[in-house]
């Protein structure tokens, strides 16, 4: 898998949670980079961020679609930007998810991309106060 993601943190993050379950997951800084690291190693999956330096995330999507090594890759976009996406651009991608990102859904995203089983995740609710956040 290629994580395409130039917050370290964020970054970091979805790597980190893909090899914890047992995936191999690279992660590419900007548009470029991941053009060439798509184009050589030839992911099983594709996780694109919109908002990249140099090139960004519609530019990247067309040129790995355009790609034959990776146009048959599923691509997730993973952004905290509105997705302003043309029809074109929402129809080449897999699944879409805006930031803040709930890890149980983007992890069964990835099963459903790569054909592997679902896990039953629960609804969460973000809305309500959280009693904890101050609990250590």
């Amino acid at each position: 898998m290629l994580v395409v993601e130039d917050n370290a943190t964020i970054g970091g993050l979805l790597v980190g949670l893909l090899r914890e379950e047992g995936y191999r997951a690279l992660r590419a800084w900007d548009g470029g980079e991941a053009v060439r690291m798509a184009r050589d190693r030839r992911p099983d999956l594709i996780m694109l961020d919109l908002s990249l330096p140099y090139r960004d995330g519609p530019a990247v999507l067309q040129d790995l679609k355009a790609q034959q090594e990776t146009m048959e890759a599923p691509i997730i976009l993973v952004s905290g930007n509105t997705l302003m996406l043309s029809s074109t651009d929402r129809e080449l991608l897999t699944e879409c998810l805006s930031k803040p990102i709930d890890l149980d859904r983007l992890l069964n995203y990835v099963r459903r991309a790569l054909g592997e089983p679902e896990l039953e995740v629960t609804e969460k609710s973000y809305s309500g106060v959280d009693n904890f956040t101050n609990a250590w």
